[in-house]
């Protein structure tokens, strides 16, 4: 085995265990290990936790702004409903967090990944919006 994604994870610094589990995992649902990318990792108390605070971090937004009181993550904490947006990543991007074995002071390790896979729909990668039946 050859691809990609193999180097990567060698290069971020993971354990041959961890590097079988997470090959294991990505062929179980049959990811196309030449087109699957890591996206990172992070240590959480449990899943929901880990895919929150890691698309939470994703998606800061810095606003250069002398307002000290606008905080831009409150108000997407307040308007994204984080697991529809979880949900709608795996299907349309084939993202997934793998929980790695071993834990470190009663924390957990996540990783993520993206590529296209046998549960990410046929036209992940195309321009299809979410709101496909509202007319324009």
């Amino acid at each position: 085995m050859n691809f990609p994604i193999l180097k990567i994870l060698k290069a971020q610094g993971f354990s041959n265990i961890d590097i079988d589990q997470i090959m294991n995992y990505l062929e179980t649902l049959d990811y196309d290990l030449n087109k699957t990318r890591y996206i990172g990792k992070i240590i959480s108390k449990n899943e929901r936790l880990a895919k929150f605070f890691f698309l939470r971090e994703k998606l800061k937004i810095e606003i250069n702004s002398l307002d000290e009181t606008f905080h831009i993550n409150e108000i997407l904490d307040q308007c994204i409903d984080w697991s529809e947006f979880w949900r709608l990543l795996v299907i349309k991007k084939g993202f997934c967090c793998i929980r790695l074995s071993g834990e470190l002071r009663s924390k957990v390790r996540f990783t993520f990944f993206s590529g296209p896979n046998i549960l990410s729909a046929p036209f992940a990668d195309s321009s299809h919006c979410i709101f496909e039946d509202i007319d324009h």
